[in-house]
């Protein structure tokens, strides 16, 4: 390896570090059927998928905004047309709640249907009223015999970087993504008004990367952030890490 390539990423508190080299070749282990590269490609893109929710919640969301979590009336079983536009009208009745209220509505969200049918809806919303939030959803997928279905509240903390939400998020998206109950066509949904991180990407003539790196000032490792290895698709070597700006 005579040179690599630094990927930096910018997303609100952190700055996430991806060195990779950029020659070489994949080395495809004896016994590797092409059904195994298929599962392998079907994972990165789960993973591709995961750091670019990271990226966005880092970036637009902060302490205090809300994490929550809505589920049908017990028994409940809907097809995903239904539960499709379920959430669609919920959407569209909330747009109107945080215009009304001169409110900023950003979101990120995942939809869930579990090998019993139990639908499962995670999201993240700009800072608001939750009971507003929480009656909305009731209005709309309340019955007679249990009209006030629940929601589970709680708010983004103060570490200022989400990466267990963004996990929490995808995992829930993987129950029913490629399946006959898949909801929407994309493994996470958000709103159109999300700042995208900003991302850059720097070549470094070296031919090693330092095996123990060292936060830029200002910032500390976020605790077991740093990986190695090869990627799948390329075989090629990379680091990684994450830093998060110290509170002062």
């Amino acid at each position: 390896m005579k040179k690599y390539i630094k990927r930096i990423v910018k997303a609100g508190n952190t700055i996430e570090i991806t060195k990779y080299a950029v020659s070489g070749s994949k080395k495809v282990s004896a016994g590797e059927s092409d059904s195994d590269y298929g599962l392998a490609q079907k994972e990165w893109k789960w993973k591709r998928a995961e750091d670019s929710c990271r990226w966005y919640l880092n970036e637009n969301f902060h302490p205090g905004d809300l994490w929550m979590r809505f589920s049908y009336p017990r028994g409940t079983r809907k097809a995903p047309a239904e539960i499709k536009a379920d959430i669609e009208k919920f959407f569209k009745k909330l747009r109107r709640l945080y215009k009304k209220e001169g409110k900023v509505l950003k979101y990120i969200y995942t939809v869930g249907i579990g090998s019993r049918g139990g639908m499962h809806f995670h999201a993240v919303f700009s800072k608001f009223d939750s009971t507003k939030i929480e009656e909305l959803w009731q209005d709309v997928t309340g019955t007679a015999e249990t009209p006030y279905p629940s929601v589970n509240t709680r708010h983004l903390d103060r570490r200022g970087h989400y990466g267990d939400v963004a996990s929490y998020l995808i995992k829930n998206a993987k129950e029913s993504y490629g399946t006959e109950n898949q909801v929407f066509g994309k493994r996470y949904c958000s709103s159109r008004n999300l700042a995208p991180p900003k991302i850059r990407r720097v070549e470094v003539r070296a031919g090693s990367w330092t095996k123990n790196p060292k936060p830029k000032k200002g910032y500390y490792i976020l605790n077991g952030s740093v990986r190695e290895g090869k990627f799948e698709k390329s075989g090629f070597p990379y680091q990684s890490y994450i830093m998060v700006r110290l509170r002062i």
